[in-house]
């Protein structure tokens, strides 16, 4: 048992191990996004002559407007080159102790906070040489972002200040850059953290994010992941005891889907709260792997819902109700699939409305085209969840009669007492008039003895009470509808009625025992000396 318990774990290691990497290839498909997003390119800082309206639009960093120079910012700690990072600081007359701090330092310490603080929209900065007119702020000055603490709220601030040629730039403001050191020291992280964090000295990582994040993230989930098994595990047997048929299933969307939803969002969350750069901030906002999880879970819940309604008809003696079950189930996927796919594109900044009018008009077409066969799709889910007829029954339709032998997608096939195959169109048998002779719980028998015209009264009468006796008598008969009477006087014969049941529900038992009811009352008839009524060849009865 510890063996398979150990091979199980290593395999899920296995996995996770593949889900780290898949996080880290994928999460390179959103930061092409947010370099378009917000404008990091290798183009951005070159100045072009032609479109020049200030001076400072030919800075070397960038720093021309409020956003040129905060994406430069960005961008330099994207690459963790706090040296460069520093021109984009304004380091003039800083207050104590940020005027002792080395300027790379106040960079780091700044991106550290602008990690775990707060996360500034680029598109909102002003992209004006000049800033924003209209904020209620001095005009050389622009707000960058507003952080909570515990004095009140803290509004951080760019200023446009002399550059080094003359011309003028924008940079985080001095007053700003003397509020790091309090507020790194705020938002710190917690000494364990701190000692993992020292034994990778180096600047160096991955995507804009150190790799003692990484290790902490990728520590984080090798001990989670166990504990999270046995615990998914343990859920399983809760929600599935016994011998259920449905056990297999269920511990296989606990332990997958739910569990790889739980550790992508586990090891997602460790990792912004350890801080991480613009790539994997525009990355997070995407949530492409949260959604590929969240795909994974619902397909694990369509195919769980299909196996329960599977045993719940095979309980139920309807074996052939789970012909529906598949076409469904991937029906429901490949909708799954799609708003999945249009909530991702609405995460990474594509405007979906003209692809969802696009998709509206192809719909309309396809269901068009597709109509007859959708009509017969559902007459196959009306036949199936109001059960009018189902697979062996025997029933009349258009004035055949004939058994169900099989309920389809498109038709269903009646096997004749020609011994042909009528299939008939589900759209047209789920709201056609179908007798269900199956169905009924007993069968009807009610001869017509005719009698000739010149039988005496006497004769009748003991015809009709021995009659009704015989049926009276018979254990095959029911009793609470037992009714043999001399009903009328025909126009060729005289007309005595029986209406009773018979306790079958099976046509061939009831033939049978209908003809020895049938003798049996042809012998009492005789016994009274009296014959049957038979038309002569003009049509009247001798």
């Amino acid at each position: 048992m510890s063996n398979s318990i150990t091979l199980k774990l290593r395999c899920l290691g296995a996995q996770m191990a593949c889900l780290a990497l898949a996080i880290l290839s994928i999460s390179l498909v959103p930061s092409a996004t947010f370099a378009q997003q917000t404008g990091i390119s290798d183009s951005e800082n070159k100045p072009v002559a032609e479109h020049i309206e200030d001076p400072s639009a030919a800075d070397p960093f960038g720093r021309g407007t409020p956003r040129g120079s905060y994406i430069g910012f960005l961008r330099a700690t994207e690459e963790f080159d706090y040296e460069t990072a520093a021109q984009y600081l304004d380091l003039r007359n800083l207050p104590l102790p940020a005027k002792e701090m080395d300027g790379a330092v106040l960079a780091e310490q700044l991106n550290f906070v602008i990690e775990r603080a707060f996360w500034v929209d680029v598109g909102m900065l002003s992209d004006n040489p000049k800033g924003l007119a209209a904020d209620g702020l001095p005009s050389h000055r622009d707000e960058l972002a507003t952080v909570d603490t515990e004095d009140g709220s803290l509004t951080l601030l760019t200023q446009r200040v002399p550059g080094e040629e003359g011309y003028h730039v924008w940079k985080v403001s001095n007053a700003t850059i003397g509020q790091v050191p309090e507020l790194y020291d705020r938002y710190r992280y917690h000494p364990w953290t701190e000692q993992v964090r020292e034994r990778f000295p180096g600047r160096g990582g991955f995507l804009g994010v150190e790799t003692f994040k990484w290790v902490i993230m990728l520590i984080v989930g090798l001990v989670a992941l166990p504990l999270m098994w046995l615990t998914l595990r343990g859920l399983a047997v809760l929600l599935s005891p016994g011998k259920s048929p449905l056990r297999n299933d269920i511990r296989k969307l606990l332990c997958r889907p739910v569990l790889g939803l739980i550790m992508v969002l586990l090891m997602g969350y460790t990792l912004i709260d350890l801080g991480v750069g613009a790539t994997l901030q525009a990355a997070g906002e995407a949530k492409t792997i949260t959604l590929i999880m969240i795909a994974w879970l619902l397909f694990g819940l369509i195919d769980l819902a299909r196996a329960w309604r599977r045993e719940y008809f095979i309980s139920k003696g309807r074996t052939d109700a789970a012909v529906l079950g598949r076409p469904f189930a991937n029906a429901l996927k490949l909708l799954a699939l799609l708003i999945i796919a249009l909530t991702w594109l609405s995460n990474i900044g594509v405007n979906i409305t003209t692809l969802l009018a696009g998709l509206g008009i192809g719909g309309v077409a396809v269901a068009l085209a597709l109509q007859k066969p959708i009509e017969d799709l559902f007459g196959a889910v009306t036949l199936y969840s109001q059960r009018s007829v189902t697979t062996g029954d025997f029933i009349r339709y258009a004035g055949q009669l004939g058994e169900v032998e099989e309920i389809g997608l498109r038709v269903t096939s009646i096997r004749t007492q020609g011994n042909t195959i009528l299939a008939v169109p589900n759209s047209r048998l789920a709201y056609a008039d179908v007798e269900n002779i199956s169905q009924r719980q007993r069968i009807w028998y009610q001869p017509l003895i005719r009698l000739r015209v010149d039988t005496s009264p006497e004769q009748i009468r003991e015809i009709v009470a021995q009659t009704r006796n015989l049926l009276g008598t018979d254990d095959r008969v029911l009793k609470d509808i037992l009714r043999v009477q001399f009903r009328d006087f025909g126009e060729y014969a005289i007309e005595i009625k029986v209406h009773t049941y018979i306790g079958t529900t099976d046509f061939g038992e009831y033939l049978e025992i209908a003809e020895e009811l049938n003798m049996a009352i042809l012998e009492i008839v005789h016994d009274q000396g009296a014959s049957l009524a038979l038309p002569n060849r003009g049509g009247r009865a001798v």
